[in-house]
């Protein structure tokens, strides 16, 4: 459930959201944290993510770590990740997903991973997000 603090609305706990789709019931969770992306850290415990890109290593991290290690970051974010078990070979979810974050003019980064997708929109979309693709339900 959501609560108000001061003038911010905060998740408390999981907040799971269903969303129709023609062949699959789509389940959202907003993550609690703030995630940033960077340059300045190799793979290690602290990364959600790590990518080695050709020119440099890329990796998630939660920001609280990022000033714990004193590293640079930029695009702090928040993650909403898809519940629902995807495959690898499944088509048009994140397109669809992301279309309706684009008609309302809210930027994405997509990450698959085997079973879930994450879309890391910025901080500041992060609820908006949120309740965009649960007003679809």
């Amino acid at each position: 459930s959501a609560c108000l603090v001061g003038s911010e609305m905060c998740i408390r706990d999981r907040i799971k959201l269903l969303i129709k789709n023609q062949h699959m019931i789509f389940q959202f969770y907003l993550l609690p944290e703030i995630y940033v992306f960077t340059k300045s850290l190799d793979f290690n415990k602290h990364s959600l993510l790590f990518f080695n890109e050709s020119n440099y290593n890329m990796s998630i991290i939660e920001k609280k770590k990022a000033i714990k290690l004193k590293i640079d970051f930029t695009f702090e974010s928040r993650c909403i990740k898809l519940l629902s078990k995807t495959k690898l070979t499944d088509v048009g979810i994140s397109s669809k997903i992301t279309s309706v974050l684009a008609s309302n003019n809210i930027p994405c980064n997509i990450i698959s991973g085997y079973e879930n997708d994450y879309f890391f929109v910025p901080f500041n979309d992060g609820l908006k997000a949120f309740k965009v693709l649960s007003s679809l339900s």
